[in-house]
């Protein structure tokens, strides 16, 4: 049986979406952070009306998008904003648990970009790590011509002096940096999704929030086998090491940050407050203690968190 598509439904969404996606090419760094959330209306949609809605808001909003920015910014916009609603949409729609969630929609992104760039660089007969590397050196060399016009010459004889060894490094640990972005953007993306349907929908969703939440406990296995991996006098076995371990550094922050959320609750601290909180502490050197915080709390369960959800 054939349903009818909820027109108002995929213009709004398509609408809010494509406009948080432009006030990132728009407006600097308040622009930017809302673009981040560009994702949230097509899981509003999807979640709550079906994946027909979805699909078409999400088809739409690239439409928009490409009549601003042009056709790339349209692909672009598909292949990265589009994929991750999808897989965060689906997750939640199977009743996945949030990291589950948040990898989905995180990784969905960059499988589909790494296709892309891989047959892009076969096209041309280049290395990936040659081409990145080359693009950085050229970025580099245009910023600091860039400084030296306007008259920052300290700033350009810094950038001038980044050694061949950085750009190195700084190349082949890209792949954990742009892992753990995107995971942390479709993880935010899911939390604000999922508290705007439970404010709306009875029951709330029996996923566990910010303050409930904890990485599965197995995963420090992986940690242990990463810190293990790093001290092989291998390059090749420590760059892989490296990125897994900025990964598990955000999982660890994140589970960190859940703790403080919990007691930050219990003592009735306002939701504005909190976030301030937040985003202060990640900004400080504090943050190290905060990932302390999340791998001890594997064993100590702080939060008395493990087992059976009660609260919604």
């Amino acid at each position: 049986m054939e349903t009818s598509l909820n027109y108002r439904v995929v213009v709004i969404s398509s609408l809010q979406a494509a406009g948080l996606y432009l006030a990132g090419l728009i407006i600097p760094v308040l622009g930017l952070l809302a673009a981040v959330f560009s994702p949230v209306p097509f899981i509003l949609a999807y979640v709550r009306e079906g994946r027909q809605e979805g699909l078409a808001s999400i088809g739409l909003a690239c439409g928009l998008v490409s009549v601003f920015a042009g056709w790339q910014g349209g692909v672009l916009f598909f292949l990265t904003f589009g994929l991750m609603a999808i897989g965060i949409a689906e997750a939640m729609l199977r009743r996945s648990k949030p990291e589950g969630a948040a990898l989905l929609g995180g990784l969905l992104p960059i499988a589909a970009i790494g296709i892309a760039l891989a047959a892009y660089f076969a096209h041309l007969g280049k290395s990936p790590v040659a081409g990145i590397e080359e693009y950085i050196r050229n970025s580099l060399v245009e910023t600091a011509k860039m400084y030296t016009t306007l008259g920052l010459t300290e700033a350009a004889a810094m950038i001038n002096g980044a050694s061949d060894r950085i750009i190195y490094y700084l190349v082949r640990l890209l792949p954990g940096i742009v892992i753990a972005t995107s995971v942390v953007q479709a993880a935010c993306c899911y939390g604000l999704a999922r508290a705007v349907i439970a404010r709306k929908q009875v029951p709330a969703p029996d996923q566990p929030t910010l303050a409930q939440w904890h990485a599965p406990d197995v995963w420090v296995w992986g940690l242990i086998v990463t810190l293990a991996c790093a001290v092989i006098p291998q390059d090749a076995v420590n760059v892989i090491s490296w990125n897994a371990a900025i990964f598990f550094g955000v999982v660890y922050t994140a589970q960190g940050i859940a703790i403080l959320e919990h007691y930050f609750r219990k003592a009735g601290i306002h939701t504005a407050v909190r976030s301030m909180l937040h985003a202060i502490i990640l900004a400080l050197p504090i943050v190290v203690c905060v990932t302390a915080l999340g791998i001890v709390d594997i064993w100590a369960d702080f939060r008395k968190v493990r087992g059976p959800i009660v609260e919604k």
